[in-house]
Order: structure tokens, then C-alpha cells, then sequence
């Protein structure tokens, strides 16, 4: 696979009202980490416009970026009714002339309706231009967009931040809509490249980070491993922004005309070296924490498509990145945790003996029966931990209803799989696992989700500091960046765990938000499979 040539086309600088410490700012902090990540191109907009005043964020963007190479301007743009933005006759070749082919507009964030009424001007002198406006989904939802495309048709959008478990609604609209794009970071579905290069061309897909907020590693990641043409990862990594940028209709010099190749570092660690190919990483052992499975042949659950979300497709996604082993749960038993989800579990574990492991699943409404499944399933030397979920069961980690699963965990010195968040009604609470840590000292509490928030990352730590049985377990859609670094600097490589949730989302961006992180080696090692290794003793 040739190196690709990553553009960014998702990311924002300058100073916030509330970052969390982690988080960078300044555009040389951008530069340098582009550089290591092997990004050659950015097109950034100013958190000031979005946070504080669009005209002002605008035209200090300009001169913040002015002396670093390879990041391009892109303006936070509104209606000129109140006189806050010059009219958009006037605006629009202002911005051209000053080297910028890029909109994006906030109409909640910032309080101004889509109508023609009010946004017709704006959206009709970007139309003329073919200026690529960019929007998240929060801002303008699937049918909004489609129907700004259907109004605006040479007008190229890019809905940002559209995430997995959409495809119900995103594929029939890019089913509809030639001129609507989407950007990737979270983009994570199972196998979601491939889905739309084969159904609707690659060019759909726009390269982003989410930057400052988002690893770029494991943004990178779909485009070096799902299973498209190398002319396709080179068209989504970079090549379908330029073309966008390029179409503008404008006499103003190009700001960009290719994409620089970045030249690796030097002193990159051997995991990196091979994902920047895209090879496999069959030389490290990789055991990923937190899968889930559905039924033989399934392709969703009653919430989502999940596109090839049995145990073979999940086996298939390992080889691809070159995971080894992977321990897994039901569909069906994080929400019913009847006898025939562990059958389920059981059947794909067995099929791929040495790869899949499972965490056994029964619910505590149903004690009577889970009495027989403590004796029939849990005995089973292939179950090695116990899955519950509040979220659907909707009975507290700490109800006496768990109490012959959480004894049966500190017996064996087993792990307890915990879906973790802040709301005790919904999820398990790291308080939640201070009060159980020392009644079951001998079970491993490894609270998943661990990186869905800064907010749930900070209080994890201070329940850790406490209990060495709780444990971090990281996956989620947020990829925040730097999160891995600051788990492994504040509590320790040994308590740090990665994992996917695929095949809810695609393993990719999981493993490469861990093994893109910048940390020792051997601490990247033992994330990656040491520490489960070590809980399971195996």
C-alpha cells in the first residue's frame, strides 16, 4: 500500500472557554502533532468564531495560522441580517480573495434558522461558488441536510460528526443526494468505508480528526485497514477534500496544490511503523477486552444496522488488524440474558477456539433461571467474566440481585465487564465501584467506557487510587485524545485496558487510539494485551 497523503478536513484551534488541561490549543501544538501522525494538510477553523464572535474568530484565525505550513483557514460563516458579518455578496469574495474555500455554519449553536428568508443569501452565493460547507449533524440533522442538497445542488456539504448506527437514515440519503458528504472521525461503523465505497463511491468520504478534541490516530485507522482499493483509501484520506477545494469557482490562487507527504519519524516504535502501512500487527499480541457478538448471520439489532456482527465477522475484523484475541458478550444477553444468549456466545466461542473468549451474561430479573445458568454456563471454562448492564436491565451493579454473579467474579479472581458512565440510573458509577471494590477484593471491576468523558476519566482515577481491583477499559466513539497517555501517566500502565465494542463499532479507531498513543513501548504492550493477560492469568 502506497503511504497515504492525510487531509485533515476537521479540526479547531485557539482557545476555549473550558479545555479540559489535556487538550491542545495553539497552532504549533497542531504542527507538531500533524508531523508525528504523518498528516500533511488541515483545514482548521477558529474555536473564538465558534465560541465567541464569527467575524472576530475569522480574521484572527488568519493571522494565527499565517506562519505554519499546511494549515488552511476555514470561516465560521452566519446570516448578514443583523449586521454582524458583512452580506454575503460581499463576504464571499472577501473570503476567496483572502485564501479561504471553506464555510461552516453552527444555525443552533448560534441561533439562526435555515429558512430562505433568513440563510437563503449565504447559502445561495456559497451554492454559486461551489464552496464546501461544512456542518455537524447536531447542527443540521440527515433530512435537513438532504433537503439542503436538493434545494442547492452544486453546493458540496459535509455533515461532520455523523456516527455509527446511523445507516438506516445516512444511506438512504446519500442514496438521494449526489453533493452530500461524509466526515469520518466518528464515522466507526463495522466495516463503514467499505459500505459506501461499494454502494456509493468513495469520494462520499471526507478525512477529519475532530482535532483538538479526538485522537488523529484512530481517526487515520479505517482508511489504512478497511478492505477498499488503495485508490480509494488515497481518495478518502485526503485526495476527495482537494478536489473539493480545487472545484471552487474562483480567479484567487489555490491555497493547496497537493498534499505534502509527511516522512515518519525516526524514532518510531514498531507497532506505528507497521500501522502507517497498514499491515496486520502479527508480530504483537493484541487482546482486545470488550467485544459483543449477535446471533449466526446477524446484520443489526433493534436499535441499528450492525453490519456482519456475529462471531465471524468479528474474527474476520481481528485478522484484518491482527488482534488475537478478543473477549465477548451477546447482544441478546446485555439485554435479555436468557439461556439462549450464552448459547449464542457459546457456539461462536467454541467455533473459533484460541481467539474468542466470553463474558457470561444473565439477568437478575429473572433470579430462578439464573441460578441454573450460574451452574450451566459459568462452569464453562471458556466464560472467564460475567457482563452485567443496567442500561437495559435496569437493575444497579449494586442490587443484591447480582450478588451469586459478583461472588461467583471474586472466587475465580474473575473480571467484571461494568458499562460505565456518571448517571447510577443508567450506568455503573465509579462510586458505585468503590462501595463494591472492597466487598468483592478478589474480582476484577473493569469499567468500560472509561474514555467517554473527561469528567468520567478524572473521577475513575480517584476510585482507582483507592481499589487495585478497578480498572480502566477505554473504548468509546469520543476517542479523546490524549486520554490514554493521561491513564497511563496518572494511574499506571497496569490499570490502563484496551478494548473495541466491536462489532458494534469497527475495532479500528479503537486500537488505534491505544497503539497510536505516545507512550513508552512496553507500556503501548501492556495496554494492548498485557494487562488482561495478567487479570486473566493466562
Amino acid at each position: 500500500m502506497p503511504r497515504l497523503r492525510f487531509f485533515d478536513g476537521n479540526a479547531m484551534i485557539g482557545w476555549r472557554a473550558a479545555p479540559h488541561p489535556e487538550t491542545i490549543w495553539h497552532p504549533r501544538d497542531f504542527a507538531r502533532d500533524y508531523a508525528y501522525y504523518g498528516i500533511g494538510a488541515a483545514l482548521v477553523h477558529s474555536a473564538s468564531a465558534i465560541e465567541y464572535h464569527q467575524d472576530y474568530g475569522n480574521r484572527r484565525l488568519l493571522e494565527e495560522i499565517r506562519d505554519i505550513p499546511g494549515l488552511l483557514p476555514e470561516w465560521v460563516l452566519l446570516p448578514h441580517h443583523t449586521h454582524e458579518i458583512a452580506p454575503a455578496d460581499e463576504l464571499i469574495p472577501e473570503m476567496l480573495e483572502l485564501g479561504v474555500r471553506a464555510a461552516r455554519i453552527l444555525p443552533k449553536t448560534h441561533g439562526w434558522p435555515m429558512s430562505d428568508g433568513v440563510a437563503g443569501p449565504l447559502l445561495n452565493e456559497l451554492h454559486e461558488r461551489c464552496i464546501p460547507l461544512f456542518v455537524d449533524v447536531t447542527e443540521l440533522g440527515i433530512d435537513a441536510a438532504v433537503s439542503l442538497c436538493e434545494r442547492l445542488p452544486e453546493l458540496p456539504v459535509i455533515l461532520c460528526g455523523v456516527g455509527w448506527g446511523t445507516d438506516r437514515q445516512i444511506e438512504p440519503a446519500l442514496e438521494r443526494v449526489p453533493n452530500l458528504y461524509i466526515e469520518t472521525h466518528a464515522f466507526q461503523g463495522h466495516r463503514a468505508y467499505e459500505r459506501v465505497a461499494r454502494q456509493f463511491g468513495a469520494d462520499r468520504l471526507i478525512f477529519g480528526t475532530g482535532l483538538p478534541d479526538c485522537s488523529p490516530g484512530a481517526a487515520m485507522m479505517m482508511s489504512l485497514y478497511e478492505d477498499i482499493t488503495d485508490e480509494e483509501r488515497e481518495m478518502i484520506a485526503g485526495g476527495n477534500l482537494l478536489r473539493l477545494l480545487k472545484g471552487v469557482k474562483t480567479d484567487a490562487p489555490s491555497p493547496i496544490d497537493e498534499i505534502p507527504l509527511v516522512e515518519p519519524p525516526k524514532d518510531d516504535d514498531p507497532i506505528v511503523a507497521t500501522m502507517r502501512e497498514g499491515r496486520p500487527l502479527t508480530e504483537e499480541f493484541i487482546f482486545d477486552a470488550h467485544g459483543h457478538i449477535g446471533h449466526e448471520g446477524s446484520m443489526g439489532i433493534a436499535r441499528m444496522q450492525l453490519p456482519w456482527n456475529d462471531g465471524d465477522g468479528l474474527v474476520g475484523t481481528m485478522d484484518r488488524l491482527g488482534i488475537d484475541r478478543c473477549i465477548v458478550s451477546t447482544w441478546s444477553g446485555i439485554t435479555h440474558g436468557d439461556p439462549e444468549s450464552n448459547d449464542i456466545m457459546l457456539r461462536a466461542v467454541e467455533r473459533h477456539p484460541g481467539r474468542l473468549l466470553a463474558y457470561g451474561t444473565i439477568s437478575p430479573r429473572y433470579p430462578e433461571a439464573a441460578a441454573e445458568e450460574m451452574r450451566r454456563v459459568f462452569r464453562n471454562e471458556l466464560v472467564v467474566g460475567y457482563k452485567p448492564y443496567p442500561p437495559r436491565q435496569m437493575v444497579p451493579l449494586t442490587d443484591i440481585r447480582h450478588r451469586p454473579m459478583l461472588e461467583w467474579a471474586d472466587r475465580n479472581g474473575a473480571p467484571v465487564l461494568c458499562h460505565g458512565g456518571l448517571s447510577p440510573q443508567q450506568s455503573v458509577t465509579p462510586d458505585q465501584l468503590a462501595w463494591l471494590a472492597p466487598i468483592y477484593p478478589n474480582a476484577k471491576f473493569l469499567l468500560a467506557h472509561a474514555g467517554s468523558s473527561w469528567a468520567l476519566a478524572d473521577e475513575l482515577i480517584a476510585t482507582c487510587r483507592r481499589w487495585e481491583n478497578v480498572y480502566a477499559e477505554i473504548t468509546y466513539t469520543a476517542i479523546l485524545y490524549g486520554l490514554v497517555e493521561y491513564f497511563v501517566r496518572e494511574l499506571g500502565r497496569e490499570r490502563t485496558l484496551f478494548g473495541t465494542d466491536c462489532v458494534m463499532r469497527d475495532a479500528a479507531p479503537q486500537l488505534g487510539w491505544a497503539a497510536w498513543a505516545q507512550i513508552p513501548l512496553e507500556d503501548k504492550r501492556l495496554v494492548l494485551g498485557g494487562n488482561i493477560v495478567r487479570i486473566l492469568g493466562v
